[in-house]
């Protein structure tokens, strides 16, 4: 067998990795970014006969670069993407972005510090969609330097035509079957983007406002016991309630007066009626257990319309819409002085009123959960509009039935989807009065509002600009006019899984592709995206999008707090790879386990730089061991019976969690693997071996074996290295182009027997190289041991792998394995003082007792080997009677020395399990 100079060298240093090639990480990832893409070798194949495993990838807003978090999200997809393509799928994994809606309106309009009305509609579209090019280019550039094995040839973006198209003819499938109505009804709406919204859109924020307490005269005069209620008063003006609230401005609005039906007031307060201030409106007061006696003073006042209980309100007592706030957030005309003023103006200058009329009471802060735009953080209102609405809420069985036909991980994510299902109560909403989106596909008569929906084979079009399906109105013969409303964002992002599967494309590859196989997304979006998917996909198939959801967590800053661009502690993951490497960063991603918040933490970054040092390293000594020519599988010694044992578990073990997209703990299982069981011992065990030419055969099948597998293991997480080391090391044997398109390894041996007897040689030669490491002495450095004692199940496991034990440990080949324990007698051979335990007991006199304890070491040991102890009364140098014995109560120690029986110049080590003898001298 040949070995070179280079591995002679590298099996005579401690440690090892002292005198290993060196690398350059960032180098290599750039030439393997850019060999990925000549190779092609993530396009997916049409024609294969390999079954296919297709990914609803989040297609990302094309509204700004990806953060920190965006960046593991994507990695952790890209995690199962490479696993199921190693695992012999056909992976359908696309490139995609989301270019439609308010998240690239609202950067545009803040970029130019202006609104969409003052722009032509069109002229607006084209800059946003000039806008999300140029970030769909440096986003593209940052999937590939995080190593994304994204497929570029089935690329998609939800504003091309070819995409809007389905989300249209998705629209008129539903319109014909009933379930797409237009209604005016109160919607979430927000003052700043100037549109409607879903429930699913308002999100919540902490902010703290101004409780306002203000008097509601009485129309009638009141008797003076009424006064001995609480928020009852009286002045010049007469006999008022007081009513506190955050919302002033919308005193035009109210419409009554509530108070709880256990109100001790209720009695004298029911179907009074009192005057609004600042308007000539007088209102009735009603009792309604909705009311919250503990908040404020216990009375509401009921506008049209503050939140969603004022509109439940509305429906129960069949309540005038009067709207005080208009679709801009200015005041409307029911405010007389303070039409046109917005919302905090009106507020300021009606709080301000009150004061001057001594109507304002108190005020005082309250702290609150506003719900606000989800993208601009504009709080919302509430505006009675005309929209469009998809039928949501008699849809809820259905949606729950295909959200349990599906596999959810992990699986506790799935309550919170069940508990947005069970909390609606409104239809969707899924008309915006925006521009940046796919056109609503329908004409109105403008004389009888008569619809005319386009046909599908229309599509896409724009009803803004093209003609409709026929000259005039069926109905009545009136002009049409376009839909200026365009489709919530979701509405074109919750058909991905259609599009995808060639729905309303190509029949045939519909059938076999849908539904899909993996739906990734992070948790915030189920009430979202999730929901969303699920409740139009089976509405249009009656069947579930697909088979498995992977749910992904925030990841938070270094702090704990999340990522906010307005907080300035947003992470860029191309810094972090500038200063640390791709491999790197994806090590932290492999930390965040599925479905958890994780603060970002550097100090993984650097762990990861580290675990790509050993890997290197490791398989640098492999590659040296195997050089030019592939193992032939042979007789194998037990040690590598017990490594290849430990390395099929692993396999099995990482195979079954990856099953399970729990890739952080495949991650630690191989980490540990690699620097433990593979660095620390095997190698360690094997290197003397390999020196001296001993079953040579056997260790190189074993490190070819396990030096390929768990470089595969870690292709998933580090994908730059590995093709690498493939390349310098085994892809002249192995014949795959790539290591990502090799096949994911097997278990190759388990043998229990094994296993166990190698964890006994393993825990040996440790305890063995620990004690001379605590002795000082060189771990290469020969060992003068003559024999191992120890019991016959041990000898029998320790004797097959003698060699391995005495060349690791360097003992001399005469060291001989002894069934037994040895017969060994102790010797005490020094008492020590234990100062720490004598200066605060015995004083001044504790110097004169260590000084004693040193010169009469032959009379104490005696006294302790006769007497099993000494005792303070023994001490001659102080005057005691005290009984107590020094031993016992540690103020001195003992040394001891192990002898066998009978013989000279023997020592003998005690250790756990078994003895070392050793010849002195």
């Amino acid at each position: 067998m040949f070995i070179s100079r280079n591995l002679l060298c590298l099996l005579k240093s401690t440690p090892y990795e002292e005198k290993m090639s060196e690398y350059n990480q960032k180098a290599l990832e750039k030439k393997w970014q850019k060999k990925w893409q000549e190779m092609k070798i993530y396009h997916f194949d049409f024609d294969s006969d390999k079954q296919p495993y297709s990914i609803d990838v989040p297609p990302r807003y094309a509204s700004g670069p990806l953060h920190a978090g965006h960046a593991v999200h994507y990695t952790h997809i890209d995690f199962a993407a490479r696993y199921k393509r190693m695992k012999g799928y056909n992976v359908f994994f696309p490139l995609c972005f989301d270019v439609n809606g308010i998240p690239i309106e609202e950067r545009v309009e803040r970029k130019l510090n202006i609104t969409r009305k003052d722009i032509d509609r069109h002229e607006f579209t084209k800059i946003c969609s000039d806008f999300a090019e140029k970030n769909i280019e440096t986003m593209t550039d940052q999937f590939i330097r995080l190593g994304e094995s994204m497929d570029p040839t089935i690329y998609y973006q939800t504003n091309a035509e070819y995409y809007r198209r389905i989300t249209q003819i998705s629209f008129i499938e539903l319109y014909n079957k009933g379930l797409i109505y237009k209604g005016k009804f109160p919607v979430n709406w927000c003052p700043r983007c100037m549109t409607a919204m879903a429930d699913a859109e308002v999100v919540y924020s902490d902010r703290t406002t101004k409780l306002n307490t203000i008097k509601f005269y009485f129309t009638k005069e009141q008797t003076e016991q009424i006064l001995k209620y609480h928020s009852i008063g009286k002045d010049e003006k007469g006999t008022y309630i007081e009513i506190a609230t955050t919302r002033p401005e919308m005193l035009p609005s109210c419409q009554i007066v509530a108070v709880h039906p256990n109100d001790e007031r209720t009695s004298w307060l029911i179907d009074q009626t009192v005057k609004v201030p600042s308007t000539d409106k007088e209102v009735k007061i009603v009792e309604d257990d909705a009311v919250d006696p503990d908040f404020g003073t216990g009375i509401v006042m009921i506008c049209t319309v503050g939140d969603k209980e004022d509109l439940n309100w509305v429906f129960k007592y069949k309540l005038p819409l009067e709207m005080s706030i208009d679709g801009e957030g200015k005041m409307t005309e029911i405010c007389g002085k303070y039409k046109g003023m917005k919302i905090e103006d009106a507020r300021k200058a009606v709080i301000d009123d009150l004061k001057k009329d001594n109507i304002l009471i108190k005020q005082e802060p309250l702290d609150q959960n506003v719900g606000v735009c989800w993208r601009c953080k504009t709080p919302v209102e509430f505006i009675n509009a005309e929209q469009w609405f998809l039928k949501t809420v008699s849809f809820k069985k259905k949606v729950l039935q295909e959200s349990d036909a599906m596999n959810w991980y992990p699986e506790f994510m799935k309550i919170r989807l069940e508990d947005w299902v069970n909390s609606l109560e409104w239809d969707w909403v899924i008309s915006r009065q925006r521009y940046f989106a796919t056109p609503i596909p329908l004409w109105e008569c403008e004389k009888c509002k008569e619809v005319v929906l386009a046909r599908s084979e229309d599509c896409y079009l724009d009803p803004t600009i093209d003609n409709p399906p026929v000259d005039k109105c069926p109905k009545c013969g009136g002009p049409l006019k376009g839909c200026e409303d365009v489709f919530d964002t979701w509405m074109d992002s919750s058909i991905s899984p259609l599009y995808n599967t060639f729905w309303h494309r190509d029949d045939e590859k519909f059938k076999k592709f849908y539904p899909m196989s993996l739906r990734p997304q992070a948790h915030d979006i189920i009430r979202t995206w999730a929901f969303y998917t699920i409740l139009r996909c089976a509405l249009l198939t009656d069947e579930k999008p697909f088979e498995n959801i992977m749910m992904g967590g925030f990841i938070l800053s270094e702090d704990g707090t999340p990522m906010h661009a307005s907080l300035g502690n947003v992470i860029d993951p191309l810094k972090v790879i500038d200063a640390y490497g791709t491999d790197a960063f994806r090590c932290y991603a492999a930390s965040c386990a599925l479905g958890e918040d994780n603060p970002f933490r550097k100090k993984d970054i650097i762990r990861g730089v580290k675990l790509l040092r050993k890997l290197w390293n490791v398989q640098q000594f492999i590659g040296n061991v195997l050089k030019d020519s592939k193992p032939e599988k042979t007789e194998l010694q037990d040690i590598d019976k017990w490594i290849l044992t430990k390395y099929s578990k692993l396999v099995r073990k990482c195979t079954k969690l990856m099953d399970a997209f729990d890739y952080s703990q495949s991650m630690k299982e191989t980490e540990y693997f690699l620097w433990h069981e593979l660095a620390d011992h095997y190698i360690e065990m094997i290197k003397s071996s390999i020196y001296e030419k001993k079953n040579v055969d056997s260790i190189r099948y074993t490190l070819y074996t396990i030096g390929l597998g768990i470089l595969k293991l870690f292709a998933l997480f580090l994908p730059h290295i590995t093709e690498e080391i493939y390349l310098d090391h085994y892809k002249n044997f192995e014949g795959k182009n790539s290591i990502h398109t090799s096949n994911w390894p097997e278990p190759t041996l388990i043998d229990e027997e094994k296993e166990m007897a190698g964890e006994m040689v393993k825990n040996y030669i440790s305890q063995a190289r620990s004690w001379k490491s605590e002795q000082g002495i060189a771990l290469n450095a020969p060992m003068n041991s003559s024999a191992t004692y120890a019991s016959e199940d041990l000898i029998a496991k320790f004797k097959p792998s003698g060699s391995i034990i005495k060349s690791t440990l360097k003992y001399p080949n005469s060291h001989s394995f002894i069934v037994g324990k040895p017969d060994i007698e102790e010797k005490i051979t020094e008492v020590i003082p234990v100062y720490s335990k004598l200066g605060p007991f015995f004083k001044q006199d504790s110097q004169k007792i260590v000084k004693w304890i040193h010169g009469n070491q032959d009379e104490i040991i005696k006294k302790i080997e006769e007497e099993g102890d000494i005792l303070i009364s023994d001490i001659s140098v102080v005057d005691s009677d005290v009984k107590e014995g020094l031993l016992k109560k540690g103020y001195i120690q003992i040394k001891k020395e192990t002898r066998i029986k009978g013989k000279k110049d023997v020592s003998i080590l005690p250790f756990d399990g078994f003895y070392l003898e050793f010849q002195e001298g």
